[in-house]
């Protein structure tokens, strides 16, 4: 099966520290229209936002917080580079490198 350009499948199956990037790459080598991209904006804000709000109650706040990451790395290489360099910390803190 051929993965679509943002699809999921092939975020996990990238290496870890380049898997944020490599999304971002492969989402913006496609032609997409402005109104994907103001949605992605605009959902990743309100989930992060969510997160913000959640995180200090009881459950997991962290989740709405990184899906809404996740989303705007879509739409930004800084902050892609930022999340895949998170990443290489926190599998280290976890050993998991």
């Amino acid at each position: 099966m051929i993965d679509s350009a943002g699809s999921f499948r092939s975020f996990w199956r990238d290496a870890p520290g380049r898997r944020f990037a490599h999304r971002h790459e492969r989402l913006n080598q496609h032609g997409r229209g402005w109104f994907g991209r103001a949605l992605r904006w605009v959902l990743g804000v309100l989930l992060v936002l969510l997160g913000i709000v959640f995180g200090p109650l009881p459950g997991p706040g962290f989740v709405p917080l990184l899906a809404g990451a996740a989303l705007l790395a879509g739409e930004s290489m800084h902050l892609a580079a930022w999340l895949d360099r998170a990443e290489l910390r926190v599998r280290r803190w976890l050993g998991r490198d």
